[in-house]
């Protein structure tokens, strides 16, 4: 089976990009301070694969049938690894980072959310006008994962500008565990 959008990248200027956070958009005692939406954009998202399947090899055996590879609950040393395989490629790593303590809490506090991915691919947008940005699965209904595009595509959009949405497992999708170990991190 083709994944969809490989067969346009060697068209010049479209890159891949996929992103995912740290932290939550909580408030309360146990919410975590920062909020990091983070990310890779690349030409291609097969070496991000790669790598992260590279860096599952070196899991222990019980840890290996896990789904998915999660920086958190990755042994300090294979997420390192990881990170050090992706250092090695070449892609542009975008993060936007919110302290909750220093930004006025919004009235929807998924704004936060919103806002910190239309500032990462607008950070992206900046080096290739063209974009199939693929993010992780965050909500389970439409309506939200719609709110969230027309978000960002209100931020970034501009004139020569075009962006491709796609909302995918990170269990399923790999690529998206590398922008995991990345916001991470």
């Amino acid at each position: 089976m083709r994944e969809p959008g490989n067969a346009i990248v060697a068209e010049a200027g479209i890159a891949h990009a996929v992103f995912d956070e740290a932290g939550d958009t909580g408030t309360g005692e146990r919410a975590s301070r920062f909020l990091v939406v983070a990310g890779i954009a690349c030409r291609d998202l097969q070496p991000l694969r790669r790598a992260v399947l590279r860096a599952r090899k070196s899991l222990r055996k019980p840890l290996r049938s896990l789904p998915e590879l999660k920086a958190s609950h990755t042994p300090p040393g294979v997420t390192a690894k990881l990170l050090a395989r992706l250092a090695a490629l070449d892609i542009c790593i975008h993060a936007a980072v919110v302290d909750k303590h220093l930004v006025p809490r919004p009235q929807d506090p998924e704004d936060w959310y919103r806002e910190s991915c239309a500032q990462v691919i607008a950070q992206a947008l900046t080096q290739r006008r063209r974009l199939i940005v693929t993010l992780d699965r965050r909500y389970t209904g439409s309506t939200l994962a719609d709110r969230l595009v027309d978000f960002i595509v209100a931020r970034t959009a501009g004139p020569g500008t075009t962006l491709s949405f796609m909302h995918a497992d990170s269990h399923q999708e790999k690529a998206l565990q590398a922008a995991d170990a990345v916001a991470w991190s």
